[in-house]
Parts: C-alpha cells; sequence; structure tokens
C-alpha cells in the first residue's frame, strides 16, 4: 500500500500539481510540435483528429455525441474539448478506441473472459436521480455478464479539491440511502463520511466514484469499476495513490474496484504478443517516454 499523509497541510498541494500539470502539458506541447501541430496558448490542437492516433469509430462518436460531455463541440468559437493536449477522452480514445475485439487489453487490465458486444464511450448510467448521469469514460461487458465501468483520468486529478461535501449531499435529502438500497453498505458510509467532512481526499473525486458505482450497481449487480489514472512519481502522485489505497480499502471488495496506472497498462500491453506495434509506438511517444513518470 501506498504511504499516505496525516494532513493535506504538509505541502502546497496547489503550488505542486500546478507544477505537476504544467510539466505534462510541456511534454505534450513537444509531443506536438515534433509532429508540425500548432497548438495555441491554452494547448488545444487545431481539429480533433490532430489530438488522436486515428479518427474516432463510428461506436465511439457515437458514445461522445450522446453523451453531456461537450467534447466535440466548438463553443463561442472555442475549439472542442477533445481538441486539448492534456485532454482525458483523448488519452481514453487514443488507448481504448484501438480495442475493436478488446482481447488484449482486457488481458493487460487482468480481467478474465471475453467482450460481449462493443466498447462504449461515455456510457451513462443513471443513479436514480434527476439530472444528466455522470458519463464513465468507457464501459463494456464481459461474456460473463460481468459490467466493467472505467473512470479514466489524465491531468484532472492534479486539481486540489478542498471539499467535497456538497457533492453528495443530494442524495441524502429526504433521510435517502441510495447506494445501501442496492448493497452497497460500505459505499452509503463513505459516502456520509465524504458529506460531513469526516473523511476527505485532495485529489481523489471519491464523489464521482461512488456516482458511478451506484449507476452501475443499479444498471446490473454483477459489475466492476475501474480507475485508470495517468500516473507521476512525485509527491502529489505518492498522495494520489495513498488516497486510492484508502478509497479501496474502504468499499473496494463491494465495488470490486480496481485501480492502475496508464504507465502499468502501457507496459503491460507491451508484452503481449501482436499488439500493433504502430499503436504502441505512438502511445509510448505521445505519452510515455518522459523518463520523470512512471516507470
Amino acid at each position: 500500500m501506498s504511504e499516505t499523509y496525516s494532513t493535506h497541510e504538509k505541502y502546497d498541494g496547489k503550488v505542486s500539481s500546478m507544477n505537476s500539470k504544467n510539466a505534462i502539458l510541456k511534454h505534450q506541447l513537444a509531443w506536438a510540435r515534433s509532429r508540425g501541430l500548432l497548438p495555441d496558448s491554452r494547448g488545444y490542437v487545431s481539429t480533433i483528429d490532430d489530438n488522436l492516433r486515428k479518427p474516432l469509430s463510428a461506436a465511439a462518436r457515437a458514445g461522445f455525441e450522446r453523451g453531456g460531455g461537450s467534447e466535440l463541440s466548438e463553443r463561442n468559437g472555442d475549439r472542442a474539448k477533445m481538441c486539448a493536449l492534456h485532454s482525458s477522452a483523448a488519452l481514453a480514445v487514443n488507448v481504448f478506441d484501438h480495442w475493436v475485439s478488446a482481447g488484449p487489453v482486457l488481458q493487460a487490465l487482468g480481467l478474465d473472459g471475453v467482450l460481449k458486444g462493443a466498447l462504449r464511450f461515455e456510457a451513462q448510467f443513471p443513479t436514480g436521480l434527476r439530472g444528466t448521469p455522470p458519463n464513465l469514460d468507457v464501459a463494456f461487458e464481459l461474456d460473463s455478464g460481468v459490467l466493467v465501468g472505467i473512470e479514466s483520468k489524465f491531468t484532472e486529478w492534479l486539481t486540489p479539491k478542498r471539499s467535497h461535501g456538497s457533492a453528495l449531499a443530494k442524495y441524502f435529502q429526504g433521510g435517502a440511502r441510495h447506494w445501501e438500497a442496492f448493497g452497497l453498505a460500505a459505499s452509503q458510509a463513505l459516502a456520509a463520511d465524504v458529506t460531513d467532512g469526516a473523511q476527505s481526499f485532495l485529489f481523489l473525486d471519491a464523489p464521482q466514484l461512488l456516482k458511478h458505482a451506484l449507476g452501475l450497481a443499479r444498471n446490473r449487480p454483477n459489475f466492476c469499476l475501474y480507475y485508470v489514472y495517468f500516473d507521476l512519481q512525485n509527491e502529489d502522485g505518492q498522495l494520489h495513490r495513498g488516497e486510492i489505497d484508502t478509497f479501496a480499502a474502504r468499499v473496494g471488495a463491494e465495488l470490486r474496484f480496481r485501480s492502475m496506472s496508464y504507465q502499468t497498462l502501457y507496459r503491460a500491453l507491451c508484452t503481449i504478443e501482436g499488439v500493433d506495434t504502430d499503436y504502441l509506438s505512438y502511445l509510448h511517444q505521445r505519452y510515455f517516454d518522459d523518463v520523470t513518470r512512471s516507470p
């Protein structure tokens, strides 16, 4: 288990995380310029295709068009969110949209079974409350009937979250116990602790994961929640990994919760025979060739 800190005040998380974000963006800018791309001042390339190894598959495009994240749409003259070099959606597409049959990537994720149907991007599973359900970056079903939901993070986790108190407040209105109603007693307890401040997370978006878990549980009792994140070998990364451990210790068993860094996933893919070398080369150059990241 990763080392954790007893307090978030041992270092300036805001300054540290900004430095980490800048380091990632610097690497992404260097990659873009090496390919003759000209990002704008915010790190956005001209088109979505510029930010992807291959254009979106029809299934992926349909998923993003259904989702509520507006990843593909320009707004007020601004480029689409997926044009951002630091886009988590683009990272997820570059890694997962390659896998029509999904065999090797399931193996790399440590999942047994065969894909049933297709990978879904921006999948929504209603939580039972009004409003638009949160989007899961990737979801798919295995032949065993297990529903797998993947939450993907690139740089988003580096935004410090000093308070989660209001994020789940509406889930407790009228004394409701939404998680417990679907057999998730530990998640109910964690949601309560996050809401009243008894449990805090600086980098891990625990409320988002708990919402995803509720949506998955309402859809299918046999599910697995997976957290795939871009890791950093510095104090920010250490604290983030510690918070993942804390989350897993509290609710991991009932959510079949798993976590894996993108670096670990990439290394696992590299060991599997027959994986497209052009695909691996793109991922290496784009995301994984900086020695300051996970070895």
